[in-house]
């Protein structure tokens, strides 16, 4: 019965995202701008207010979601197509929610704000926000929350909502469900103390972890609902009136638009907080096709704050442009995390290891970084850590060294010829079973340019070895069910970007942890290809069992090796954890590395501590 569920929730989830696909598909025609398109007036939305029986209308006087310029921050980069829902539980939860990392605070918040600017690290990175102080004593850690924080319809927030919250992730099989392999239960010890008490052995990092990433909702709201909808229903919730603690409403959403306006009754202008409420009254994400569109908005001063990818964004800033990037010089934004090639291994021929280690040997990585990314990465390195974690937890060996890879075109056709992989007429190859090297399908989400430069290059490079790879470009929503459900050839993602304490163990956890992802055809956030190995599963364990650094750093290299070893995932480059860029014609005083002195973090979308920016930035008008 339960698997029975899972495929009726898949199915409600990709009759949800084909209705975003169909709803995102008008007015795209040549010689016709697309909803958003950057050829569409100013400040203006492409239709009417839609007469849904939504309230869509929550500030009198404003048309079609249309704001004053010089009140509204707009962001760009984040969204891709009409929303479907506004459900953090839902797995398809767009801007302005929290997605599957539940960082994004405009309207639930986390107990507290990681900081990733903190030298420290640890428990050091964590900045009070619902919660206050929080101490381990043994195996119980103690949260206390702040006594002024209240829902935006007035309600308190309390030690209930948290353990509610909490709870949601043991009855559902949601993106922190993972909390209870961390906790073993949690407990209001009154309305404004919460007591969270580890299993035997619980890393106490892994414990902070999900203090930081988990949003809190409100208990009187949804116990309601989840009474009377069965899982799949509450999932399906659309929640377009979304109750949080956070600092802003939804305001308006159509087809071109999302306007989030600001709750002036927000707890956080508190002294105990912020002390104020954000700069911006009103913050709009408007769809644009793709990067290019949006790009030219961001140029054209119509867009404060950007993600989209921008080539060589250094030409932007010639002749005193008000145009900035978090760092001065390449690689302009801090690197943070590691775009790969997920591989589905039950596919005939990418099921074999060697197969996989000859298409990371074909990938031309120095043409990736140079076209697609504009030299925004280093040399790729193949591991699960970024360069900086493998110095801290790698013990580099023969036997590590010997199972790397680079960019080598002949080393990559000695690997097919010993596999007695013959090129047909066509020039593809064809292993001696019969089993034909493609057509397999790169996937990766139409609108992100960097991405889908790099999936021509890689079908390029893999052309040139003799298997039949192509770029297939869906929309974003589709994009994110195929990887959820694990239906694809090979597809990029982004894999465990979490900003918490717990890297680059969520990374590891994220790639490499078999034990407990369901089969193909059923959501997953993460481990998309559903790679399995009971010694890794096994290393991920123990890691979250250990603080002793020496032990962790064997454990890192044996995990790197079977990675190595078995080859599920091909890294493409070290990207950006965001592409910060910033556009100083209407906001100013924004974090650079020249103008940061409380070390905000650079984070477009305002996740974790990079909420502090709403409540730097100044209105120039």
């Amino acid at each position: 019965m339960k698997g029975n569920l899972k495929k009726l929730l898949c199915l409600v989830f990709a009759v949800a995202l084909l209705g975003s696909l169909l709803a995102g598909c008008g007015g795209g025609s040549e010689g016709t701008p697309a909803p958003g398109d950057a050829s569409a007036p100013k400040d203006s939305a492409a239709a009417d207010n839609k007469d849904d029986g939504k309230d869509n209308d929550a500030n009198a006087g404003l048309t079609n979601g249309t704001t004053p310029r010089e009140e509204t921050l707009y962001v760009g980069g984040l969204l891709w197509a009409p929303p479907t829902n506004f459900n953090p539980i839902s797995g398809t939860s767009v801007f302005p929610m929290s997605g599957a990392g539940g960082d994004r605070t405009f309207v639930y918040e986390t107990l507290f704000m990681y900081n990733m600017m903190n030298p420290e690290g640890g428990a050091a990175s964590l900045e009070p926000y619902l919660g206050t102080e929080f101490n381990f004593d043994g195996d119980v850690l103690t949260v206390k929350l702040n006594e002024n924080a209240k829902f935006s319809d007035g309600e308190p927030f309390t030690s209930a909502d948290v353990v509610y919250t909490f709870e949601m992730g043991k009855t559902y099989s949601i993106w922190w469900s993972d909390a209870w392999q961390i906790f073993e239960s949690i407990t209001a010890v009154d309305d404004y103390t919460v007591e969270f008490k580890l299993i035997e052995g619980g890393n106490k990092n892994m414990a902070l972890r999900q203090i930081s990433r988990v949003s809190m909702l409100p208990k009187h709201i949804w116990e309601a609902k989840a009474a009377e909808m069965e899982e799949a229903e509450l999932r399906q919730w659309e929640n377009f009136d979304p109750i949080g603690t956070g600092p802003y409403k939804i305001m308006y959403y159509d087809d071109t638009r999302v306007v989030c306006v600001r709750d002036d009754n927000y707890w956080g202008q508190d002294e105990s907080m912020f002390g104020a409420l954000p700069a911006p009254k009103y913050v709009t994400h408007i769809l644009y096709k793709d990067n290019a569109g949006a790009n030219t908005a961001f140029q054209n001063d119509e867009i404060d704050i950007t993600e989209c990818f921008i080539p060589q964004v250094w030409e932007m800033w010639e002749d005193g442009s008000p145009i900035r990037c978090y760092l001065n010089e390449l690689p302009y934004h801090i690197p943070g995390t590691i775009p790969m090639l997920f591989i589905n291994m039950e596919k005939p021929g990418l099921n074999n290891a060697d197969v996989r280690r000859a298409i990371a040997y074909a990938i031309n990585y120095p043409k990736v970084i140079e076209l697609a990314m504009s030299g925004y990465s280093e040399d790729i390195v193949p591991s699960l850590l970024l360069p900086q974690e493998q110095d801290k937890w790698l013990n580099v060996d023969e036997e590590l060294e010997s199972l790397r890879w680079t960019y080598d075109e002949a080393k990559a056709n000695e690997i097919l010829d010993g596999l007695g992989a013959e090129k047909g007429s066509d020039g593809i190859r064809v292993l001696p079973d019969g089993t034909r090297l493609g057509p397999w399908k790169l996937e990766c989400p139409k609108s992100f340019s960097d991405w889908t430069a790099s999936l021509e290059i890689v079908a390029q490079s893999l052309k040139a070895v003799g298997i039949d790879a192509g770029a297939e470009l869906p929309e974003q929503a589709v994009w994110l069910n195929h990887s959820q459900t694990g239906e694809f050839d090979i597809i990029m993602q982004r894999p465990g970007s979490y900003m918490d304490p717990s890297q680059p163990w969520a990374r590891c956890k994220f790639i490499m942890d078999g034990s407990s992802t369901p089969a193909v055809g059923e959501q997953a956030f993460e481990n998309f290809n559903r790679y399995k190995d009971d010694r890794a599963s096994e290393i991920i364990a123990e890691m979250s069992a250990t603080e002793d650094e020496a032990k962790l750093k064997e454990l890192y290299t044996e995990l790197d090796k079977i990675y190595l070893r078995d080859i599920p995932i091909i890294p493409l480059m070290y990207r950006p954890l965001r592409f910060y860029t910033i556009n100083e014609t209407v906001w100013t005083g924004w974090p650079t590395e020249d103008n940061n002195p409380e070390n905000v973090p650079p984070m477009t979308g305002f996740e974790c501590a990079g909420v502090k920016m709403l409540f730097m930035i100044e209105n120039v008008k």
